[in-house]
This record gives structure tokens, C-alpha cells and sequence, in this order.
């Protein structure tokens, strides 16, 4: 064959293989640059893993606005996986929604910044808004981003006159710094002086009496009880010795205070004072769930459960001390510092000292709890009416108040726990329960290396053996001619 003609056959084919070589690369990036713009994905597990629900679909097409989510993450956390895959997720159905992960170990001011306290939090920042979330599921991720977009704010009262804590007072026995965090959830904070209300506000979502020095007069005490029937949320932090003239409102709904004091020798291997008890242990709500952080509580009383409970009253025991510590009920040995435990009077640990009553109220029903006075006592139109609503009441009974003030809010998981309580309450906690989904199969966990084993074989290794067979071939037929 002339060299002429082998040239120019060599050059048809070359440009052909060319010319095939670059529409190929130029499909192929219009697919690409399509399948950018508009995803497509599908879900073939049995379980429906990576397909959300049908509630958290309405809310993601709701949100107009972009959303910013840090998931804070060590870098070789096993969760952070998975972690991945829903955030993936929720961002396929909104393209609003942002993610990065942060390692708090390597970036400590970021999570200094956003008050991280613990390694798979995440934090929303959305609405002029921001939401931390202890943990990634897609309940917790939904309600979060739920909240992001009301515009409802929630109002928290707090009871001033007597002696409690004042939200302005940036001292060390002040709730400044719960304010200012409250109000970094979102919420609105008021004072409450029920001498000059005759009942608690319409709008309170939670009121929150927090240590008080001196008793409550009985108009006070007949506007919380009223406040209750209304299916209230209110919070009693009462320390030892002094229950404010609450001890019957309290008792009415199955909690009992004694005059004790609660001590811990436990408390001693934190460095604290035998009178700061300590609590690892926790009860099983929702308040507690996921929550496995130790709490102090200077000075405390316990908070107990009733023998018989109330018709249409039950009380879970939110947090309590270790088996070491025990309720002291003799004040005098306890001044001279010779307090010990006995067997005979004092009452053994585990001590609660956070209690909750769920109060399910008959429908129409403007029966009171306990036998009251009459005149004090007698509900307005507003209270009989409200009592027809399926909701519940709710009375949280914390023995001591110092926990949450400038001093000890800061404290371990204090503030976290407390924020946990006023969120519960405000029914901000749950507002969306999601069904979790059922696993039906087994996952395959792969380690570092075998994950590089498998990119390096799959998209490597594989391809370039494909590359030299043809090239061996195209070699074999080429001397062939």
C-alpha cells in the first residue's frame, strides 16, 4: 500500500476516533450539567432509608429562604456517615438547605461560638434564626427547621415579688444568663406579678416561679391553680426549707416535699460541697432522652412521687441523685456538721430531685384536684371553658433553683437540661413525631482501607486493565493487516 494512502486511511480513522472521542465528552457534560440542575435519585432499599416523610416533604417545601446547617463532628466519628446521608437528603428535596461539617477539636472557636457542648450537635442558622440539635435524626432535623420557620414566638413568664431570682440581676445568684439563653431559643420573656393580674396571661406558654423567699399570697396560689386547669405548663423551683406556701398546690397533684436537704458524698469526687448533689441518672421522657451530661444542684430538696396519684395524674421522676446520697431530715445536726445518715428517719438514695406531673384533665370537668376553699378558689368562665381542650397540664417540681442561676447554668449540662425542661413545656420539643423507619437489612461497615481498596480497584484499577486489553488487541489486529 502506498505510504500516501496508509496516511491518509490513518488519518480518516484517527479523525473519526477524535471527532466520536469529543461528542462523547460533550454528551457527556450535558447530562451532567442537566443531572445538576435537576437531581434524580432513587431509593432501593426495602426500608425507605434514604426517602423522607411525608410531614418533613411539606415543611422543606415551605422554606423559601436559605438555611445554613454546622453539623459539628469529630473527623473519623462513625456517625458522621450517616450523618451525611440524611443531610444529603433533605438537601435533594430543598436546594435551600446547606450543610459543612465542622471538627470542634480542630476549630474549638467555632464551637465555642455556637455553644457546642457535644459532638454530633447540629446548629441552624435560618429566618434571622438559630436551632441546636443535640442529635441527627430526621424527627429532631424537621422540628428544627419547623421552628426556623414560625413565626409565633413563644412567651415564657417569670413570677417576680417574692424573693426570686430576677432575670435582670447579672450577679452570681442572678438568671441573666437563662435569659439570654432562652432568648437564644427563641423565646419571649416577661415578668409576672399576679398582685396586680387577677390570673396568669393567655399567652404564657410556660411560667416559671423560681425560687421564691417569701410565701405566695392565695390569690397568687388560686391564679396558678387556675392557670393549671387552663392546661398550663408551670415550674416550681422550690429550695429546702422554704416551698413558698406551694406545698398544697404540689401535693394535690402526687409530688410530696419534705423538709430535707439532700447530701452526696459523691458530689466531694467533682470537687463540691457535700450539699451540691450530683445526677447521672435520669428518667425516661423526652426531656432526658439522649441527655447523658452530670448536673449540680447547690443546696436541694428532694421531689417524690405520692403512694396514690391522683385520678387522671401521672408523675415520672425526671433526674436523681446516685445510691450514696440520701435526704437528711434532722437541720440541726446538719448546722453542727454532724450530719450522717440514719437509717431510722433520713430517707435513702437514689433521691429525686426533679419531678414532673402530666395532669389529663376530663373534658369539661372544673372539678379541682384537692378540697379548697371555695371563695379563694372558685375558677373564672375562662378556666371551665379552656378545661373542654384535649392538651395536658403540666407541674415540674425542681428541689433547688441555684442550678440555673449565673453561677451554675454554665455548669456541665445544667443549662442544657434546664433549656431541655422550658422546651418540653412550651411543646417546642416534638412538634412533628415522625415514625421511625423499620430496618430490614444488614449494613455494610467498611473500614478506611477497605474503602480505598474498593475506589482504588472499582475506578482505577478495573478501567486501566479495560484500556490495555483493547490497546493489546488493537495492536494484535494492527499486525495482522
Amino acid at each position: 500500500m502506498p505510504a500516501t494512502n496508509r496516511h491518509r486511511r490513518l488519518w480518516s480513522y484517527g479523525s473519526n476516533a477524535i471527532a466520536t472521542a469529543v461528542l462523547f465528552f460533550a454528551i457527556l457534560t450535558v447530562v451532567i450539567l442537566i443531572v445538576e440542575k435537576h437531581p434524580w435519585r432513587k431509593d432501593l432499599t426495602e426500608s425507605g432509608k434514604y426517602t423522607l416523610s411525608q410531614q418533613t416533604r411539606k415543611i422543606l417545601d415551605s422554606i423559601k429562604e436559605p438555611v445554613t446547617i454546622k453539623a459539628f463532628f469529630r473527623g473519623m466519628e462513625q456517625e458522621r456517615a450517616a450523618a451525611r446521608d440524611l443531610l444529603d437528603t433533605f438537601v435533594y428535596y430543598n436546594n435551600k438547605l446547606t450543610y459543612q461539617f465542622i471538627d470542634p477539636d480542630l476549630m474549638p472557636e467555632l464551637a465555642r461560638q455556637y455553644e457546642v457542648r457535644s459532638y454530633g450537635s447540629l446548629v441552624l442558622e435560618g429566618f434571622n434564626k438559630k436551632q441546636t440539635v443535640p442529635r441527627v435524626d430526621e424527627e429532631t432535623l424537621t422540628n428544627a427547621l419547623f421552628k426556623l420557620t414560625q413565626k409565633q414566638v413563644k412567651k415564657v413568664y417569670f413570677l417576680l415579688g417574692h424573693g426570686e431570682h430576677s432575670l435582670a440581676d447579672n450577679g452570681k445568684d442572678g438568671y441573666s444568663g437563662l435569659r439570654t439563653a432562652l432568648a437564644g431559643e427563641n423565646y419571649e420573656i416577661a415578668d409576672l406579678n399576679l398582685l396586680q393580674r387577677d390570673q396568669v396571661p393567655e399567652d404564657a406558654s410556660v411560667v416559671v416561679v423560681g425560687g421564691p423567699r417569701k410565701p405566695l399570697m392565695e390569690p397568687e396560689i388560686a391564679s396558678l391553680k387556675n392557670y393549671l386547669r387552663r392546661n398550663g405548663k408551670l415550674v416550681l423551683m422550690l429550695d429546702p426549707y422554704n416551698d413558698a406556701g406551694l406545698k398544697e398546690l404540689v401535693e394535690s397533684y402526687g409530688l410530696q416535699l419534705h423538709n430535707d436537704i439532700v447530701v452526696d458524698k459523691l458530689s466531694r469526687v467533682f470537687g463540691g460541697s457535700y450539699l451540691m448533689p450530683v445526677v447521672t441518672q435520669y428518667g425516661l421522657h423526652k426531656i432526658t432522652d439522649g441527655f447523658n451530661i452530670a448536673t449540680f444542684y447547690p443546696e436541694a430538696r428532694s421531689v417524690r412521687s405520692a403512694k396514690e396519684l391522683p385520678a387522671g395524674v401521672q408523675v415520672v421522676t425526671l433526674a436523681s441523685t446516685s445510691q450514696e446520697a440520701w435526704s437528711e431530715m434532722d437541720q440541726e445536726l446538719l448546722k453542727q456538721g454532724q450530719a450522717g445518715y440514719d437509717d431510722k428517719t433520713d430517707l435513702p438514695g437514689p433521691v429525686p430531685i426533679v419531678a414532673m406531673a402530666e395532669i389529663t384533665q376530663k373534658e369539661g370537668d372544673p372539678k379541682k384536684p384537692s378540697q379548697e376553699s371555695p371563695q379563694a378558689e372558685q375558677p373564672d368562665r375562662e378556666s371551665q371553658t379552656s378545661q373542654t381542650s384535649s392538651k395536658k397540664a403540666y407541674l415540674l417540681v425542681c428541689g433547688n433553683s441555684g442550678f440555673a442561676d449565673n453561677t451554675h447554668f454554665s455548669l456541665s449540662g445544667n443549662g442544657d437540661f434546664m433549656l431541655n425542661m422550658i422546651n418540653f413545656l412550651a411543646e417546642e420539643e416534638s412538634l412533628i413525631t415522625i415514625e421511625r423507619k423499620e430496618k430490614k437489612g444488614q449494613p455494610l461497615v467498611l473500614t478506611l482501607n477497605q474503602e480505598r481498596a474498593i475506589f482504588w480497584t472499582s475506578l482505577v484499577l478495573v478501567p486501566c486493565l479495560v484500556l490495555m486489553i483493547g490497546a493489546a488487541v488493537y495492536r494484535v489486529r494492527r499486525s495482522q493487516r
